[in-house]
């Protein structure tokens, strides 16, 4: 049995019982009976979709008709989701101000690296952010970064 419907107009579920409709989808698609990380996606879209008509209203205002296309394709992201065989499949924007695909890119890193993290006895996060630099002094930021890196990693160490 498979169901339909728009996440946006949270228009409920149509069945799709006419062979003339059936729907091809492809991928593994999400478990959907017992998956916790559902309820966090569904959070995340709103969260997405409010910024996101925040964002292209400043777009407008400041004629970035470029940045506009972006910003409504991740409004739209999980527009529509198909439910088949208790898996659930939709399509994603893949943009990098999108909360719910940076969430599943996260995901996907931190299941790529784990098997090498887990054998570490203690792993720690560190970012290191400076304000952007113009091409000359790009490298004295690159060594001031290393410096300040060693510093942490050696009080780390005591």
């Amino acid at each position: 049995m498979e169901h339909q419907f728009n996440t946006l107009a949270q228009s409920g579920t149509s069945k799709f019982t006419n062979s003339s409709t059936d729907l091809m989808v492809s991928g593994n698609g999400t478990d959907i009976v017992g998956n916790s990380a559902l309820t966090k996606r569904a959070k995340r879209k709103v969260i997405s979709q409010s910024m996101n008509l925040v964002l292209i209203d400043i777009a407008k205002s400041k004629g970035k008709d470029e940045r506009l296309k972006g910003y409504w394709n991740t409004y739209h992201c999980l527009k529509t989701v198909v439910t088949s065989n208790g898996k659930m499949y939709c399509s994603y924007c893949k943009n990098r101000f999108c909360t719910v695909c940076c969430a599943i890119r996260k995901a996907e890193i931190i299941n790529k690296y784990y098997p090498v993290l887990s054998t570490w006895d203690e792993a720690y996060l560190v970012t290191l952010t400076v304000k952007s630099c113009n091409a000359k002094s790009l490298n004295k930021w690159i060594a001031g970064m290393f410096r300040a890196f060693n510093l942490i990693h050696g009080r780390c160490k005591k």
